[in-house]
């Protein structure tokens, strides 16, 4: 009930901005609003309600930025709620798909029509940060198509820029994991690497950590002939730890899901994801993160046969 009287509040707000101020202002308070409202969205660990609230907001500042298209804050946010939309919802439902067969979770969509819709909204992910990237410094797009020029580029950013360069890095990494059987995606995968070391150089703490999850994914999930290596992955995994704390669940969900199948560890891989599960929920900034990790939990532990003989 408080969780509903918080979004109804938020859009009185919204709707109060809109009748009192100038259009680019009007933006500006929105795109505000919203921005601060997120933290209150990573509060609410209540999976059905959130599925619903992404998409509204989602089209808010859409709505918006088609009267202010190089709005940094609005491109960065929209990267981010694609991002994350995608993650913690479309990506969970085609998991349970691909795993465990259709249901009626998925509400009707089959494995094909879910993998299309998770790759669209991590590449709409991928063109909004871009685009907030190239506003504030140009020349993105072109750096990171070649090897030799993605450092340079990525060497003059830094604290203003690390907001859409993460999550230009962390939609690229999602759309990359999602289509390893494409040559042409995973000759991507060392830009979101990159881009993700240097997130870590600028801000390790941004989002909880959140460069170094994605770098212990990566790491731990490869062969070493593919650049994989366990003892970086577990680097980054401790690193995570220091930063968010034992209460966050993501990274022991991706350290047993990626990791530990490389190890053939499977006795720690069911007890890291029971703990998950049994997990208490609660009032915490990573609550919504913590539920998404246990719902993907309990797939996991129903198709460990998957990932160990």
């Amino acid at each position: 009930y408080m969780t509903y009287l918080r979004h109804i509040l938020l859009v009185s707000m919204v709707l109060v901005a809109v009748a009192c101020s100038p259009k680019p202002l009007m933006v500006s308070q929105i795109a505000d609003l919203v921005d601060d409202g997120i933290t209150a969205f990573e509060r609410d660990d209540d999976l059905e309600l959130m599925e619903k609230a992404f998409p509204a907001n989602i089209k808010l500042l859409e709505t918006l930025l088609a009267n202010s298209p190089d709005d940094n804050q609005l491109l960065t946010l929209l990267s981010r709620l694609y991002g994350s939309y995608a993650f913690g919802f479309v990506e969970t439902r085609l998991e349970k798909t691909l795993y465990l067969g259709p249901s009626v979770d998925t509400g009707g969509q089959n494995l094909e029509s879910l993998r299309d819709q998770v790759n669209r909204y991590y590449e709409k992910g991928v063109d909004y940060a871009l685009h907030a990237l190239e506003n504030r410094a140009p020349g993105a797009a072109n750096a990171f198509q070649k090897v030799d020029t993605i450092a340079p580029y990525l060497e003059q950013l830094g604290d203003k820029e690390v907001a859409p360069l993460y999550w230009y890095g962390f939609n690229l990494g999602a759309w990359v994991n999602r289509n390893l059987d494409s040559i042409s995606a995973v000759s991507r995968a060392h830009v979101a690497r990159q881009v993700m070391q240097r997130v870590i150089e600028i801000d390790p703490a941004y989002h909880y950590g959140g460069a170094h999850l994605f770098l212990m994914a990566y790491f731990g999930s490869r062969p070493p002939m593919m650049g994989g290596s366990q003892i970086k992955a577990r680097e980054h995994y401790q690193q995570l730890k220091q930063v968010a704390g034992d209460d966050y669940l993501l990274p022991d969900l991706f350290f047993a899901r990626f990791c530990l199948p490389q190890q053939q560890d499977r006795e720690a891989f069911v007890a890291v994801m029971q703990r998950i599960v049994d997990h208490p929920s609660g009032n915490s900034d990573m609550a919504l993160y913590n539920a998404i990790a246990a719902r993907r939990a309990v797939i996991y532990l129903s198709a460990v046969d998957t990932w160990f003989e």
